[in-house]
């Protein structure tokens, strides 16, 4: 399977880099299966940075990492997604540690639903509206690597400048 990271710099050898925010599956190397998405995620880098070039790193995913890692796999948009990911937003989490995390992202288009859900007095109750504003988007996946382990399963097949 290939996987996508979009960004300004040149990942050779992939390596997690500390955020400057708040991610929602936490500290990790993001990548996605959506080439469009890491190619978008790139431009967005590199204006941010105000430097570089927008990139495309290309990594070739190893079939055996499902038997190999502590794999967290997200398989739809639910209120346990929900919760994993207000938690790492708020950087609050305190749950199980994953090699490898798997499901949709919470993007730019996302961010009020989750502020709303985050600050909800009753969660249960405003969950389903949560769910159903952002299940209206088009999600995509991320494949989040928490760590060296996970990130062995990444072989590079090429870096594209955009």
């Amino acid at each position: 399977m290939l996987l996508y990271h979009g960004t300004n710099i040149r990942f050779e050898i992939p390596k997690i880099v500390t955020p400057n925010r708040a991610l929602d599956f936490g500290m990790g190397f993001y990548t996605t299966s959506d080439k469009e998405q890491a190619s978008d995620w790139a431009g967005v880098v590199m204006k941010r940075a105000n430097s570089g070039k927008a990139l495309l790193n290309i990594y070739e995913l190893k079939e055996n990492y499902m038997q190999k890692l502590n794999v967290r796999k997200f398989e739809t948009v639910n209120k346990e997604w929900l919760d994993f990911i207000c938690e790492h937003r708020l950087e609050t989490y305190k749950g199980d540690n994953y090699d490898l995390i798997i499901g949709a992202v919470a993007n730019d288009r996302t961010m009020p639903v989750l502020q709303g859900y985050m600050n909800a007095k009753n969660k249960d109750l405003y969950a389903p509206v949560a769910l159903d504003e952002i299940q209206a988007d088009r999600l995509t996946d991320q494949y989040v690597f928490k760590n060296d382990l996970a990130l062995s399963f990444l072989q590079l097949r090429e870096i594209i400048e955009l």
